[in-house]
């Protein structure tokens, strides 16, 4: 069996593991269940972590699959899908806008997209899912920052300012707190200067949280756009929520 054929079944393997246990597992349980080495059972396990498809437990020592791992098959039979309504919602949103509809969780310091029905405009935005944008500095990022405590908050900001950035990329805490209160008061969050230049995007919460992760979706699209639109855009959001999945929800923070 070739080195990348091997690889890709130790992926199916831990990946059905976590399927039979339904719950977070370590390394050495993880190596121990499957036989492998732990050295290599580490690696595969922190490459997962970082595409996203992985996040880790409480203890920073256990792993759990993400929302990603979920969605994989959900196209296969949607009707035995838990989020069967949410892809209809999406769809509908798509439908409705012509824009890029993104559904995205919180994993480690960023927002994954863990799903994304493309624009069918002309001129869209390019993003798939398993994108990730930093949780302080991206629309649905800030959205999902409001429903965490201040003392999370002020810890990714000096992480992420940690890292090496231009003076321009820096997050002020001070100001992200004001936007994320704006964000809890108003119930959705609109951002028309992301990390990608010329774009928007307009998020609200759902309703409901995937292993007590929250859980936005978003109508994303070129900021004039977004500008434009933005009423028309959150009664779009605030109806398909309700009518699919409940009440949209409010972060409390």
């Amino acid at each position: 069996m070739g080195r990348e054929v091997k690889s890709a079944v130790r992926v199916l393997e831990v990946l059905e593991l976590f399927d039979r246990l339904q719950r977070e597992a370590t390394v050495g349980e993880i190596a121990r269940e499957l036989g492998y080495p732990v050295s290599s059972t580490s690696m595969l396990l922190s490459s997962l972590l970082e595409y996203g498809y992985l996040r880790h437990g409480p203890d920073k020592r256990s792993y759990f699959p993400t929302p990603r791992v979920t969605l994989l098959g959900a196209w296969i039979e949607p009707l035995l899908s838990p989020t069967s309504e949410m892809l209809r919602m999406m769809a509908e949103l798509s439908d409705k806008t012509g824009e890029t509809i993104i559904l995205a969780g919180p994993t480690r310091d960023q927002a994954q997209y863990l799903h994304v029905v493309p624009a069918t405009t002309t001129m869209r935005m390019h993003v798939g899912p398993g994108t990730m944008r930093p949780l302080v500095a991206s629309g649905l990022g800030r959205l999902l920052l409001s429903t965490m405590s201040d003392e999370k908050v002020r810890h990714l900001v000096l992480r992420h300012n940690g890292g090496d950035l231009s003076e321009n990329e820096l997050v002020s805490l001070a100001a992200l707190r004001r936007e994320l209160n704006t964000i809890r008061a108003r119930g959705y969050s609109v951002m028309l200067r992301g990390v990608t230049p010329g774009a928007g995007l307009i998020g609200m919460l759902l309703p409901m949280t995937v292993d007590g992760l929250p859980l936005a979706v978003g109508i994303g699209g070129w900021a004039r756009e977004m500008r434009t639109r933005q009423l028309e855009y959150v009664t779009l959001l605030r109806d398909a929520i309700a009518r699919h999945l409940g009440a949209p929800k409010r972060a409390n923070g």
